[in-house]
């Protein structure tokens, strides 16, 4: 902590002012912003040049992209004003006071070398008021609370085990193939995990949604060397066609919104290690369970621990865990770690000391919003009307270098999360709630953007998945949902009224909108105003390809 008035002379603070390099940079929250017109002082506002878009009460940590971006300004311009101090800040509002500190923690981890320890307590000193924790994407109050501390740890095992490196990562792939219309899909460990949106048996567009068959993913996944493919939940699509194409396909399921049982985890893991290629993993939205058994193998084959795990998985997909399963790997962290052949994973962990994620684990999760999916529409069971979805291109786009390289499971859910994994009366989970409301809230204006110069036909295969009991739920819920919608039933109490403030289920991402442009967002949620990509030519979809007509 340093006195207010050697470094700033305007502005009310909130907590304290720390100084992060001597004499250069400094970081502090303001109820009052400070006027900018000292000479000798640089402002930099915090809340301008970030932006996260939640689920519900999620608000961070920020993701990788934007972490890249704005660590990448401070630095450049850290280095070109060394005469002038520098002073990073953000509003009083606690979620963009902690997403601030760890945006200046992790600059300092990434560009000056310091331990993830020293900027924290370089950070520390703003308080009091103390840092809230990061929560999950679930929909109740939060059961358990991300630490600070913890996420810089993963920012710093990140960098020393290089699954993040800013001299070669590509900020604009990470945010092309984050879109649900260019994949929704996002790497965890670089070449060996990828973490992507269940795809359906066919591709479509459907209230302005796009799905995508196995055939979307064919071409990046061979330019990338995955090789396994791993789902996590019912039957969406035919395995065969993956396995016809060349790949490896596991199905690994457990219930929507539960845990895996230690069978499970070992299968997945044992998936993992021997993958000739790198595996991608996937379950509903490729958020709770993916995200869990994800986390189960960074524990035992880097020893890293269940918060830093869960830290580093929603960085690069944020949403990823949620709920009870955030306590389950807690629980899960020395059977991990004891399946681990590696020595230094073994030594290091026969001396582990609890950190204060392991000490605190609070109650039981009162809501879910685990998975986010659609099934295919046959048949409106309120009305009779009978809809059918356009279909879609079902390849990616391939862009610098990959364009150049060509329950048997004996699952039983626990009782504690009953809540989250029951279906509501139309047959439906609270993630099926929350796609439905995210896909009327886009349909009236969204548009499908691709960087393809050509469609690709379609391939439909008839076959059992539209038999199976999750397709059927999906059907009777979304049905259900959207006729009640359109014909202004408002007698669904445990359907959300507002429109969510997001286009994907992974979060932040650009909007599906034909302007690009960003829509009105909550003041307490920061707006990303960084570096901003070229803008991508678009495809024109033509009448065939338009989007589903409303049923509004």
């Amino acid at each position: 902590m340093v006195a207010k008035s050697d470094v700033i002379q305007s502005g009310a603070l909130y907590g304290n002012l720390v100084e992060l390099l001597p004499k250069q940079l400094y970081f502090a929250s303001f109820t009052v912003p400070p006027r900018k017109s000292d000479p000798n002082v640089r402002y930099i506002d915090l809340d301008s040049r970030v932006h996260y878009e939640p689920f519900y009460g999620d608000f961070g940590p920020l993701n990788l992209s934007v972490l890249y971006r704005c660590t990448r300004y401070l630095h450049g311009l850290n280095e070109a004003q060394r005469k002038r101090k520098i002073v990073a800040y953000t509003n009083s509002d606690e979620r963009n006071r902690v997403n601030g500190a760890y945006i200046m923690g992790s600059y300092l981890i990434i560009y000056h070398g310091v331990s993830a320890d020293a900027a924290y307590l370089r950070l520390e000193a703003a308080q009091p008021p103390k840092f809230i924790g990061f929560r999950d994407a679930a929909l109740g109050e939060p059961t358990y609370l991300l630490h600070l501390h913890d996420v810089l740890r993963a920012v710093e095992k990140a960098l020393h085990l290089k699954w993040f490196d800013v001299t070669s990562f590509d900020a604009e792939e990470y945010e092309l193939y984050e879109r649900v219309e260019n994949g929704d899909m996002n790497w965890i460990i670089p070449g060996k995990i990828l973490s992507f949106c269940g795809p359906h048996n066919e591709c479509r567009i459907e209230n302005g949604y796009p799905y995508h068959s196995p055939e979307t993913y064919f071409d990046y996944f061979r330019a990338t060397n995955i090789t396994t493919i791993v789902r996590l939940n019912v039957r969406m699509y035919d395995a065969k066609k993956f396995t016809d194409a060349g790949f490896d396909h596991v199905d690994l399921f457990f219930i929507d919104g539960s845990t895996p049982s230690e069978k499970i985890v070992e299968k997945f893991i044992s998936v993992v290690d021997n993958a000739k290629g790198g595996v991608a993993v996937h379950c509903k939205a490729g958020l709770g369970r993916t995200g869990t058994l994800i986390a189960c193998w960074m524990m035992k084959e880097f020893g890293l621990n269940a918060a830093e795990c869960m830290a580093w998985l929603r960085i690069c997909r944020p949403g990823s865990v949620i709920g009870p399963q955030q306590e389950y790997l807690v629980s899960m962290q020395k059977f991990c770690w004891s399946m681990s052949q590696n020595s230094v994973v073994q030594k290091a962990r026969r001396h582990h000391v609890p950190d204060s994620a392991e000490r605190k684990t609070v109650g039981k999760l009162t809501s879910q919003v685990d998975e986010i999916s659609l099934t295919h529409p046959v048949r409106n069971i309120l009305n009779g009307e009978n809809k059918s979805p356009r279909q879609r291109p079902n390849i990616l786009p391939l862009r610098g270098k990959l364009r150049k390289s060509a329950d048997k499971n004996g699952n039983v859910p626990s009782p504690r999360i009953n809540a989250q994994t029951s279906l509501e009366s139309f047959g439906c989970t609270q993630g099926d709630q929350l796609l439905l409301m995210k896909a009327r809230s886009q349909r009236a204006s969204h548009v499908i953007s691709s960087l393809l110069p050509e469609l690709s036909p379609t391939t439909v295969v008839n076959n059992n998945v539209e038999n199976s009991h999750g397709y059927l739920n999906g059907r009777i819920c979304e049905n259900a949902i959207l006729s009640a919608s359109s014909s202004g039933t408002q007698n669904i109490s445990t359907f959300p009224v507002v429109s969510p403030r997001f286009s994907s289920p992974t979060t932040p991402i650009k909007p599906l909108s034909a302007t690009g442009t960003v829509p009105a967002r909550s003041p307490t949620i920061a707006r990303n105003i960084a570096i901003t990509a070229q803008p991508r030519p678009r495809l024109h979809l033509g009448d065939d390809y338009a989007r589903t007509p409303s049923p509004d």
